[in-house]
């Protein structure tokens, strides 16, 4: 079963993205002078345009990749900020402070050394868990740690840069899982997944997935994800530890819906597991996914 593609258009997500900001201005953060207050102001200039019909002024305002990096990274603050309402604490805050700060273009984060992208991908990544009503820690010296029918499952969340990163992000997230085994004294067995946001891996130039229809947009991205499963079959077989039971594949993607002339984000998951079928580990696994699918 190839789960559910999740997609929103830029109207309502500036709706929620007033809500969002209100969420970081009750932790702390000073919203509207992060780089989530510039993408609302981008994303609202987009739409005042749009709707004015004055669309060919926009390349002078907001270029195509400031827009396209607003929606999605946008996107991501939204779908935390309705999953953690309720403020928690300090080790939560600081990850959301620290998932605020940096520049409001990828490319000159990388540059500055700043990780707030690999903070935020960690909070959606808690995220995700917690929108499926499952128990998450997301804010511990793990990246995560999650409960599944009755199992502790810790979390190593990576986002490599480049398709040479893809190997060397499993490889340190392998280590760090192994890592985290090792300090546990007690004897109940605990398990590891690796959390890969492979976006910039798949579509390093930030284009646009276009097609006439949501269909047609779903599949497109099922393939994205089936090209890289085979590009990248002998990064993702690399397992060293049976207790890293596999590596869930996430991408969020700006499709844009040629019939109805608007851009949509999409947000799409899909696991690669390592555990034998019919084994304990597979029939863990496959709890595991099950959970993830409800």
């Amino acid at each position: 079963m190839t789960p559910p593609v999740i997609a929103q258009d830029l109207q309502s997500l500036l709706k929620d993205m007033d809500e969002a900001l209100a969420w970081l201005e009750a932790i702390g953060v000073q919203a509207r002078s992060t780089r989530f207050g510039e993408y609302q102001r981008n994303l609202a200039t987009v739409l005042k345009h749009r709707n004015a019909g004055t669309v060919e002024r926009l390349p002078k305002i907001v270029s195509t990749e400031q827009y396209r990096v607003a929606f999605i990274e946008s996107a991501r603050l939204i779908e935390i900020a309705k999953t953690f309402k309720r403020i928690r604490g300090p080790g939560f805050k600081g990850k959301v402070y620290r998932a605020a700060a940096g520049s409001p273009h990828p490319l000159h984060e990388k540059k500055s050394g700043s990780k707030a992208r690999d903070y935020l991908f960690e909070l959606s990544v808690a995220a995700f868990f917690r929108r499926r009503n499952l128990p998450v820690l997301p804010a511990t010296h793990k990246d995560g740690i999650v409960r599944v029918a009755g199992t502790t499952f810790l979390i190593e969340c990576k986002r490599p840069q480049s398709k040479k990163g893809v190997l060397k992000s499993i490889k340190d997230a392998t280590a760090q899982l192994m890592d985290h085994f090792g300090r546990y004294k007690s004897p109940t067995d605990r398990y590891g997944i690796i959390a890969l946001d492979i976006s910039l891996v798949t579509n390093p130039t930030s284009e646009y997935l276009v097609a006439d229809s949501t269909e047609a947009i779903v599949q497109e991205v099922d393939a994205v994800f089936e090209r890289f499963r085979a590009e990248f079959s002998s990064d993702l077989n690399y397992h060293r530890d049976k207790r890293i039971l596999g590596i869930l594949l996430f991408s969020k993607i700006l499709g844009y819906h040629s019939a109805k002339n608007r851009h949509i984000d999409i947000d799409k998951f899909q696991p690669y597991f390592h555990a034998q079928p019919g084994t304990f580990r597979g029939n863990l696994a496959a709890a595991f996914y099950n959970a993830l699918i409800k």
